[in-house]
């Protein structure tokens, strides 16, 4: 009986968060410059994988990356770009912003991400 009532407050926890697998695609914008955002996502439960970059053609791998509720959180190693720390905020079924973040060549940088599930 236990171990059912811990199943099915899991299984409520993933629902609530919804489910981010897919493509997402928009903007990063630093300053007060756009530039492309994509990110290949896979939900298992409450860990998220999967891939981010500009485009198809520039992946990172995502590592760390869980799902609470609607907060989604993730880093990318971006190679010598350094790692990047984001947090998300899932909107309705298709919609993801919030906020990135590295330090890199001592200096510390933020960047403000709008994603929308592609269909």
């Amino acid at each position: 009986m236990k171990h059912l009532l811990l199943a099915l407050l899991f299984s409520a926890v993933t629902l609530l968060a919804g489910d981010i697998t897919g493509k997402w695609s928009g903007t990063m914008t630093t300053g007060e410059e756009p530039h492309p955002a994509l990110l290949d996502l896979k939900q298992e439960g409450t860990t998220v994988t999967g891939t981010a970059g500009p485009d198809g053609g520039e992946r990172y791998p995502i590592r760390d990356g869980k799902v609470e509720d609607k907060r989604v959180t993730f880093k990318v190693d971006a190679g010598e770009h350094g790692l990047i720390g984001v947090t998300l905020t899932l909107d309705g079924d298709d919609h993801l912003s919030g906020e990135a973040m590295a330090d890199h060549d001592g200096e510390h940088r933020t960047a403000k991400l709008d994603l929308r599930r592609e269909k």
